[in-house]
C-alpha cells in the first residue's frame, strides 16, 4: 500500500486552521514506557536549511517542500509501505500535539465510498474507527509525549489495518510534528527505522 498519494492530497487541507477544529478521539489511553533499545543501523543523514536527521540506507527521501509557512518532508521505505512524515511549523504559530494528532487523523482517515453513478470525489464517506494511546518517554533527558493511533479491521471492505505514530521535538524558532505510519503487520521490522529518524530529528535552530 503506497501512503503517499492519500497525505499528499492533504497537503493543502492540512493548515493550522484545521488543526484548531479538535474532536475527542473514540478512545484514548495512556500509559509509560521506558527508553526503546534500537539495533545498529546503517543509516545516512539528511540536512538540508537547518533541519537534520539520519534516516535507513535504504529509504529515500521523496520530498521536500514549503507550503503556507509549513515545511513537509516525506520519508519513504524501498517498498513504500512505511512513511515517515516531517511537518514544521514557525514556533509562534504551531498548535499542540494533540491539535496536530486530531487534525491530521481527521483529514487522512476518512474512506469515499465511490458508486456507480458518482465520482470518488463526490461520494459518501466513512469516517475509519480509530483508538489513541498517549505515552510519555525519556530522551537525553528529556521527556516527550507520543501518541500512538491504530486502525483496527476494515471499512467498507477496505483494509485498514495500520498503525501510526505522532512525535513534537522543538527549536528556538521551530516546531517539528514527526508522523509515522505503517500497516500492523509490518511494524515489528519497521520500528527500528521510526526510531532512528525521531531520536536524530533535529529542526532548524
Amino acid at each position: 500500500m503506497n501512503m503517499r498519494p492519500l497525505l499528499f492530497s492533504c497537503l493543502i487541507a492540512f493548515t493550522l486552521t484545521a488543526c484548531e477544529r479538535v474532536e475527542e478521539p473514540t478512545e484514548e489511553k495512556t500509559a509509560e514506557v521506558a527508553a526503546i533499545a534500537v539495533p545498529a543501523a546503517e543509516s545516512k543523514q539528511y540536512e538540508q536549511d537547518g533541519l537534520t536527521f539520519e534516516y535507513p540506507k535504504d529509504w529515500n527521501v521523496v520530498e521536500d517542500v514549503v507550503q503556507d509557512a509549513v515545511r513537509y518532508v516525506f520519508i519513504e521505505s524501498p517498498d513504500e509501505n512505511a512513511l515517515s512524515s516531517i511537518q514544521i511549523f514557525p514556533i509562534d504559530d504551531t498548535p499542540t500535539l494533540e491539535q496536530f494528532v486530531n487534525s491530521y487523523s481527521e483529514q487522512t482517515r476518512v474512506v469515499p465510498l465511490a458508486t456507480d453513478n458518482t465520482q470518488a470525489e463526490d461520494s459518501p464517506a466513512v469516517i475509519e474507527p480509530i483508538e489513541f494511546m498517549t505515552i510519555s518517554r525519556d530522551l537525553n533527558g528529556k521527556t516527550y509525549d507520543w501518541v500512538v493511533e491504530t486502525v483496527p479491521g476494515s471499512v467498507a471492505g477496505i483494509q485498514t489495518s495500520d498503525y501510526r505514530e505522532y512525535f513534537r521535538k522543538d527549536s528556538a524558532r521551530f516546531a517539528a510534528f514527526l508522523v509515522n505510519q505503517v500497516s500492523n503487520d509490518s511494524l515489528t521490522q519497521t520500528e527500528p527505522s521510526f526510531e532512528l529518524i525521531f531520536r536524530t530529528l533535529k529542526p532548524a535552530d
